[in-house]
C-alpha cells in the first residue's frame, strides 16, 4: 500500500474512483450473501417499532431499495453524485454527502445501515465519524456496520491500494477484529458481532466484520 494523503484527497479521489465505477457496480448489484442480514435487520427494527433508516454510503441503492420496499422510510447518503443519480432513479431519497458531516438534525434515524464504507476512513478520524453517525441516530437507535478486515491486518495497515483496478486507486484502512470492536465499542454498545465470507488466499486473511450496535 501507499502512504495516503490527507482525509480531503483521500475523499476526492474516492468520488472519482466511484463516479467512474457507478455503471459496473449498479449492474452488479449487491453480493448475494448480504441478503440475509438485510432480512435479519430489517426484522429487528420492525420488532422493535423502528420506522426510519439512514444508509451511509449506499452506492446505487440496492439496500435502500430492499428496505423500502419493506415499508421503512430511507434516506440515502453518498459522496459519489454518480451513485446518489442511480438511487434517486429507484425511487429512492437520496442526497450527496458522507459520514465525515451527516446534514441532518440530531436524533433524525431510527437506525443506520453502513456497508463497505467506514473501511475508507483514516484511523485518525474514524472516531469523530462513529460519533457523528452516533448524533443523528435517536437514543437507542441500532446501526448494522459492515468492514472489510483482516486477522492479520495488525494496527497500521491502511493506504492507496496500488494494485485496485478503480482510477483513481482507492483509500482503505484494514482493521483486525480487535481494533474494530474497540472503535466501535467507544461510541456504541456492540450487540453483535460476526464475521463470515473469508478470503484465507488474502496475504491479511480478509474476512467481513459485521457489527450490530446501539446508541446509548
Amino acid at each position: 500500500m501507499i502512504e495516503p494523503a490527507d482525509s480531503q484527497a483521500i475523499r476526492r479521489d474516492l468520488i472519482r474512483a466511484y463516479d467512474a465505477a457507478a455503471d459496473a457496480r449498479d449492474e452488479r448489484g449487491e453480493a448475494e450473501w448480504r441478503a440475509a442480514h438485510q432480512r435479519a435487520f430489517a426484522e429487528m427494527l420492525r420488532s422493535e417499532g423502528k420506522s426510519r433508516i439512514l444508509e451511509i454510503g449506499a452506492g446505487s441503492g440496492h439496500s435502500a431499495v430492499f428496505f423500502q420496499t419493506e415499508g421503512f422510510a430511507i434516506v440515502a447518503t453518498d459522496l459519489s453524485p454518480e451513485n446518489v443519480a442511480r438511487c434517486r432513479a429507484k425511487g429512492v431519497d437520496a442526497v450527496v454527502g458522507d459520514f465525515y458531516d451527516l446534514d441532518f438534525p440530531d436524533d433524525s434515524f431510527d437506525a443506520a445501515w453502513a456497508m463497505s464504507c467506514l473501511m475508507h476512513v483514516p484511523d485518525a478520524d474514524l472516531n469523530g465519524v462513529l460519533e457523528e453517525m452516533a448524533r443523528v441516530l435517536v437514543p437507542g437507535g441500532i446501526a448494522m456496520i459492515g468492514l472489510w478486515g483482516g486477522r492479520n491486518a495488525g494496527r497500521g495497515t491502511s493506504g492507496v491500494w496500488e494494485g485496485d483496478d478503480y482510477t483513481p486507486p482507492r483509500f482503505f484502512a484494514l482493521r483486525d477484529d480487535e481494533e474494530v470492536t474497540e472503535a466501535v465499542g467507544a461510541v456504541f454498545t456492540i450487540e453483535r458481532f460476526v464475521t463470515t465470507t473469508d478470503r484465507p488466499d488474502d496475504p491479511v486473511d480478509m474476512h467481513y466484520q459485521l457489527v450490530t450496535v446501539r446508541k446509548p
